[in-house]
């Protein structure tokens, strides 16, 4: 395909030559087709209003020229954007140099191809034209091997809207084997390695700076891959026992040790879906220990200000409450629906390990911690969080 001079450059650093394709605003999803030059459109609004008149004529209405239809057609067909041949112009670009590393320049226009490619697959029908279009293949690699974390989530995103509610897309993805890369990334397997550039401009400061976003890049990473490994395993079989054999749930509980709340909110939601999905699988779940873990991270969510709060007899404010707050709030949500879904749904008799984990000491007494807490919540927090209030009351009453 053809590009403008100024959209191609060359990798210095590693001699690949990287073709960038000018993106075109999209204000959101659901502008599949956008116009390219909105002067054709200015020019088809002054001629339909100039066809109708004021509506107060009884003149029939007269057969549209083949001048004007000719105009009309070519001004429409002007107007819209080809979404395989955008499709294709993305995965061709972002296609070669997988493995290397990049400038900081370079790693931003790549991500932001494959987050327009990510808001053009979310279609169904494009969705499946990914793999005809040889997209799936290199989004797997970039997963694999690339040395960005940034361009790992970034390709994992793209993957998990790709196949997400679609069964053909999930075979395909699955031949093209995205389920050990997918299962690694999760894990926290691979670097973030900095961009070819970032010595040019460093200091002490930038330097722990950049420490600190790498640790994030990193954490955002697993994040993405949970995504993609939930859209893949959802309705498709396959991919559940590719899951099991990899051992995917012994994954799924070390990310239950980590210390980031949406990591850990992403694993418990797909600990939950898998506990659900046949008692064979809610056997694993309970023999990998996800109720126990889920116990685990239901006490260690609690919010920081608690502590304070009770040391000096008062309640909890909404002042008090802090974005990492509302975090472990969506932690201790996720992790009291697992339990709650688990308590509801095993069979006792065939998982007899259950009775064991759900009557623990550890599950008992988180919780206990977690009503204390909400005894110290304000008007206005127990009304935010009364789903899980109402939940870890169903939990309690089944114990009783």
């Amino acid at each position: 395909f053809l590009l403008e001079p100024s959209t191609a450059r060359h990798d210095r650093a590693h001699g690949v030559r990287v073709l960038t394709i000018p993106r075109p605003a999209m204000s959101d999803q659901k502008e599949r087709m956008v116009p390219a030059d909105r002067s054709n459109w200015n020019a088809i609004l002054k001629w339909s209003m100039a066809q109708q008149g004021d509506g107060t004529s009884s003149a029939p209405a007269r057969e549209i020229s083949e001048e004007d239809r000719r105009w009309l057609l070519d001004a429409m067909a002007s107007g819209f954007i080809d979404e395989i041949k955008r499709m294709k112009d993305i995965i061709a670009c972002i296609s070669a140099g997988i493995e290397a590393t990049h400038d900081a320049e370079e790693i931003d226009a790549r991500v932001e191809l494959m987050e327009e490619l990510t808001d053009r697959v979310s279609g169904v029908d494009n969705g499946g034209d990914l793999h005809t279009l040889g997209g799936l293949e290199p989004l797997v690699r970039y997963v694999a091997s690339s040395p960005h974390a940034r361009l790992r989530a970034a390709a994992a995103e793209v993957l998990g809207t790709t196949v997400q509610n679609h069964p053909k897309a999930q075979e395909a993805a699955l031949g093209c084997d995205a389920m050990g890369p997918l299962l690694r990334m999760a894990a926290g397997e691979g670097d973030d390695s900095p961009p070819t550039d970032a010595a040019e401009a460093e200091s002490t400061t930038a330097a722990e700076g950049d420490a600190s976003k790498g640790t994030k890049e990193l954490v955002k990473a697993r994040v993405k891959a949970l995504f993609a490994l939930s859209c893949l395993l959802r309705g498709c079989v396959r991919a559940q026992e590719a899951f099991q054999l990899g051992d995917g749930f012994a994954l799924l509980k070390n990310c239950l040790r980590v210390d980031h709340p949406r990591l850990r909110t992403k694993a418990l939601h797909l600990a939950r879906h898998l506990a659900t999905l046949d008692m064979r699988f809610m056997a694993a779940c309970v023999d990998s220990g996800y109720v126990l873990a889920a116990a685990a991270s239901l006490a260690g969510s609690l919010p920081r200000q608690l502590l304070v709060a009770t040391e000096v007899g008062t309640d909890l404010s909404a002042d008090a409450f802090t974005e990492e707050d509302i975090e472990m709030g969506q932690v201790r949500e996720a992790a009291l629906r697992l339990m709650v879904d688990v308590a509801r749904k095993v069979d006792f008799d065939a998982v007899p390990k259950a009775v064991d984990h759900l009557r623990s000491a550890i599950v008992v007494n988180a919780i206990n911690a977690v009503g204390k807490a909400y005894v110290r919540f304000g008007r206005e927090e127990k009304e935010t969080y009364r789903d899980e209030m109402q939940l870890c009351a169903q939990l309690a009453k089944m114990f009783e």
